[in-house]
């Protein structure tokens, strides 16, 4: 959704943003003028938030058109999410004074593969059907019928797994769906097992002590930006509240010394790495800041981590 947002946004609508100049200048030369957006499944089975929705279909100057079944349920009767997509959806098919560019949103289309020589031509797709047609967890299966697409390029957005890290397995965190269970942000097992932090029967609902968890791997991937630093900011906070409290965090036996970000740096260092902290990271955002000024944008990030890294240390050096 968010290649699709770009590709057909006007480059006034952007360059006023934080997206870099040479992203820009490159955009400004795209041919691109007809996107598609396709799902293997249904309307009420896809993952996109009410606010992507909303800002793909209200682009200026694009054309848009959707495929819905004839056969959905009332919006009422659908959760309110859906609901609002449903209702999104059913609205965006325009056709604006100034046509520019196009796109077209079709489900229930399942990727078989890629056709052309040394470059892609057309994508072939198999149609699918639900199973349970106004169930948002609805499973799909191949109906035999084929649809053909024709594409310059092709952006693949096919899901996305959490994989444990070692050590989990120690604490008896499992991954379920690719998510790590959690309470906002508080990492909680799924054992029954005793595992040194809470009693055995209370496993199930007790938190692991000082385990949190952000982003998609605590959420699942959903949302834009916004959405996941909120829930960073969520998790953030219930850490703070647990200190606060004087929460049980990670134990270590006495002969282990707690470094904290001191270690952390060290680690980095051995490895040929430099920690930039928060006045390095100040550093940074200033200068993105004053190169965002001269360009009449809130800031020009910058994309080198090198050249930030740099920066970062610098600062560091001088305000030292």
């Amino acid at each position: 959704m968010d290649v699709a947002r770009i590709l057909l946004t006007p480059k006034h609508g952007l360059e006023k943003t934080d997206i870099t100049q040479y992203a820009l200048e490159e955009l400004a030369r795209s041919r691109v003028r007809n996107v598609f957006v396709v799902g293997r499944r249904g309307v009420l089975q896809a993952s996109f938030t009410v606010k992507e929705v909303r800002e793909l279909t209200s682009i200026e100057g694009v054309r848009m058109d959707t495929t819905l079944p004839d056969d959905l349920p009332d919006p009422k009767k659908l959760p309110r999410i859906q609901q609002r997509i449903v209702q999104l959806l059913k609205k965006a098919p325009f056709i604006p004074e100034r046509e520019e560019k196009s796109c077209r949103i079709e489900f229930l289309l399942n990727p078989t593969q890629f056709v052309g020589e040394n470059h892609v031509e057309s994508v072939e797709f198999e149609r699918q059907r639900l199973l349970e047609a106004n169930n948002p967890s609805s499973k799909i299966e191949g109906t035999g019928e084929t649809q053909s697409i024709k594409a310059d390029m092709v952006f693949t957005s096919i899901g996305y797994t959490a994989v444990p890290v070692k050590g989990m397995d120690k604490l008896n965190i499992d991954v379920v769906r690719g998510i790590i269970p959690n309470d906002r942000g508080r990492v909680k097992t799924t054992s029954t097992k005793d595992f040194g932090y809470v009693e055995k029967d209370a496993a199930m609902t007790e938190r692991v002590p000082g385990a949190y968890v952000s982003g998609w791997v605590k959420t699942g991937p959903t949302g834009v930006i916004a959405s996941t630093m909120y829930s960073a900011f969520e998790t953030g906070d219930s850490l703070v509240e647990d200190w606060n409290e004087g929460k049980e965090f990670l134990q270590t036996s006495a002969e282990v010394e707690k470094k904290g970000w001191q270690g952390f740096k060290e680690e980095v260092e051995k490895v040929g790495g430099k920690a930039v902290e928060w006045k390095g990271w100040k550093g940074i955002e200033e200068v993105e800041n004053k190169r965002g000024e001269l360009l009449g944008k809130e800031r020009e990030k910058i994309v080198d981590i090198q050249e930030m890294v740099h920066i970062g240390t610098d600062t560091e050096d001088h305000r030292a």
